[in-house]
């Protein structure tokens, strides 16, 4: 984040906050560990492979009744493992092949608040994050093509006020699609063709 060394607060005379300094509202805390059995661990693993799988498979699958089931999966949502389930999208096949990173560095005077709100508004923007180093934030968003980069950049980023400085890095392509819990808790690795 860049500063002037002669910029002062006009109330202390000390170089004003960083408008980053404001972002701790905004930041998702970590949660606390939650304390898992093996059975616990086996329907998450069942679940993470078919979120649509029925109590009543699972209890076959884990040996236990389904109620039983049911209120361990309500245990784990209740204390925040299980956050939803989610249909995974072909982003190519919706119409977004497109995929770019825009690393964000924000004037010392920028309204967080207002930054935020002007790219939570971009129906693109998939994901952005607090990140260290000569950035302090970096967006990923889902675009159709060239022109839809254009005009997201030309209409929706470049007029947000506060933005000191923006890269654009078009992905050219997925080498290591996200790991998912999936694979974390039975330690494989996907596989990727080898085209």
């Amino acid at each position: 984040m860049a500063r002037s060394g002669s910029e002062q607060d006009p109330h202390d005379g000390r170089p004003p906050r960083s408008p980053m300094s404001k972002m701790t509202s905004e930041v998702e805390k970590p949660h606390a560990v939650v304390d898992l059995d093996e059975i616990d661990r086996r329907l998450l693993v069942l679940l993470c492979e078919d979120p649509r799988v029925s109590q009543r498979q699972l209890a076959r699958e884990v040996g236990m009744s389904p109620p039983a089931v049911g209120e361990r999966i309500a245990r784990l949502e209740r204390q925040g493992l299980i956050r939803g389930y989610t249909t995974v999208v072909d982003w190519s096949a919706l119409g977004y092949p497109g995929l770019v990173y825009i690393p964000i560095t924000l004037a010392t005077d920028a309204d967080l608040g207002e930054i935020l709100r002007e790219l939570r508004d971009i129906a693109e923007l998939t994901e952005l994050v607090v990140v260290t180093g000569s950035y302090d934030m970096i967006a990923r968003f889902r675009i159709k093509d060239h022109a839809h980069l254009q005009a997201l950049l030309l209409d929706r980023i470049w007029p947000i006020r506060g933005l000191q400085r923006i890269e654009t890095f078009l992905s050219l392509g997925e080498v290591v699609r996200e790991r998912t819990a999936f694979d974390l808790l039975t330690g494989t690795t996907p596989h990727y063709p080898a085209d």
